[in-house]
């Protein structure tokens, strides 16, 4: 939202910047892969997603956190499922958007969480939400991990059970920089950032925020409620690099980066 309201301001047009915004329903594998192929300048990725995809070569950096809160990932099963509860679902087929994106990572998490083999893991690749449903739908996946608020009107109509949830380990979204734009246009690119950070505070100080959201999004103004009380913005550029370490170690005990990965590999020196 607050980079919607940032847009729409005016703001960066009168520095001479003309923003253009893409929303990537492929989730963080795609951000990451456009990124890394100079098609997007600046995107707000998963933290996961993005230590993952600087580990294997992708050409951007982590510029700073965007929110410093965990993020809730809904465990959902098709409606008619037999599975009841989230131990009936061990072994079974995870719809996931991409490998690399968060509903891969936080699939595996949660399972090494439990105490289950990561090893033997069945994915069916299903681009987005849309596909899941699609997957879900034919019989093609059992279990399925989405940001809960995102899905909550899925549950709500009958279409999707949640059968629990997993909060990431880490803060959740980062703010990350294409090599190419920070060699290319790096002042418009610092411009654009701390443009957004004060759009941000301006947003956290707004009596209006639910009804913004609730309008901006179709979302009913009680669950928007509910989930701000577990958002938190950074509320200005800042890296912090404990948080990344524990991402880091998170990723390197399920083996999904390499063990020589450091924190400055992941920010730009």
């Amino acid at each position: 939202m607050p980079w919607q309201l940032l847009l729409s301001s005016g703001t960066l047009e009168k520095s001479g910047i003309k923003p253009h915004w893409a929303d990537y329903h492929g989730g963080t594998g795609l951000l990451a892969q456009s990124l890394h192929d100079g098609d997007l300048d600046i995107g707000v990725l998963l933290t996961e997603g993005a230590v993952q995809g600087i580990d294997r070569g992708k050409k951007f950096k982590i510029f700073s956190f965007y929110v410093d809160s965990f993020l809730t990932w809904g465990i959902h099963v098709p409606a008619n499922s037999a599975s009841q509860t989230v131990s009936d679902v061990e072994g079974k087929r995870y719809a996931i958007s991409r490998y690399g994106s968060g509903s891969h990572l936080m699939a595996i998490i949660d399972a090494k969480a439990r105490g289950w083999s990561i090893e033997d893991m069945k994915f069916e690749l299903i681009d987005n939400l849309a596909g899941a449903r699609e997957s879900f739908k034919y019989g093609d996946s059992d279990i399925f991990f989405w940001e809960k608020f995102t899905t909550k009107s899925l549950v709500d109509s009958g279409e999707f059970r949640r059968v629990g949830e997993r909060k990431t380990p880490f803060s959740c979204f980062v703010i990350c920089v294409s090599d190419k734009a920070f060699e290319e246009k790096k002042e418009a690119v610092l411009t654009t950032i701390n443009a957004l950070f004060q759009q941000v505070n301006q947003f956290i100080a707004s009596a209006d925020k639910v009804k913004l959201i609730s309008d901006f999004y179709n979302l009913k103004p009680e669950d928007v409620e509910a989930w701000l009380k577990d958002v938190s913005w950074t509320p200005s550029p800042h890296l912090n690099p404990a948080m990344l370490q524990t991402t880091i170690d998170t990723l390197g005990v399920l083996n999904l980066v390499n063990s020589t990965l450091t924190v400055d590999d992941l920010i730009r020196k």
